[in-house]
């Protein structure tokens, strides 16, 4: 229909700006190296480059790695502070659509917010802990030179739709229930840290979800 507004405008076209930086991004030449993080820039090359993904019997799939890379691009490479930030910076044509402009300027829009739309059993999970390993590697190099780099955080707090996704997650962080005692070694974190951690960061990793995740009782 004429004049109906496109709601994926944005995501269209952050996309197609992150596959621009990517190109070459398995062989370890790709733009977006020079601007992110070396944090970032390790991360990228253990989950993605070519070498590493061929020593692994699993990987991200295509959609699992473009929802990764965007989210990245959105928050450390184009740095928005807020969602009018990001349209103005990925998709500025977009927001002289209907009233998206007055929309997005809204205060409740005033921080960095990303919606990844996944379908169920495509891997939301995985990106989430992706996600959080970028955040919590990041922000720890940060501190470990004495910065204190506000684009990223090590508190997280995850919000579950109902007790089956909860119990998933859990599963995910903290391990399957054994003898009334969760077993971390049956994590996701434990059991995928050929994919998620490179080697060195491991530890750390391990260290900090087991000594931070906590159930909602426990809040």
């Amino acid at each position: 229909m004429s004049g109906t507004v496109n709601q994926l405008e944005l995501a269209v076209a952050l996309t197609a700006r992150t596959q621009q930086l990517c190109i070459g991004l398995e062989d370890g030449v790709a733009d977006i190296f020079d601007l992110v993080t070396p944090a970032t820039a390790e991360l990228l090359r253990w989950w993605f480059g070519a070498e590493a993904c061929a020593t692994r019997r699993f990987n991200f799939h295509p959609g699992q790695q473009q929802a990764i890379l965007n989210a990245i691009v959105a928050h450390e490479v184009l740095g928005a502070v807020d969602l009018k930030s990001l349209y103005r910076q990925a998709a500025p044509d977009a927001l002289l659509t209907g009233g998206r402009l007055a929309e997005v300027s809204q205060p409740k829009h005033d921080h960095p917010k990303y919606c990844l739309k996944m379908a169920t059993g495509t891997g939301k999970t995985w990106v989430l802990q992706a996600l959080l390993i970028w955040q919590l590697l990041n922000k720890s190099a940060a501190l470990a030179d004495g910065i204190d780099d506000p684009r990223f955080t090590r508190q997280f707090l995850i919000v579950a739709p109902g007790l089956i996704v909860y119990d998933r997650l859990l599963d995910a962080f903290c391990g399957k229930m054994k003898g009334g005692v969760r077993d971390f070694a049956s994590s996701d974190v434990a059991l995928f840290a050929g994919l998620f951690i490179p080697e060195g960061r491991r530890e750390q990793v391990f260290g900090f979800v087991r000594g931070n995740v906590c159930a909602k009782d426990e809040i």
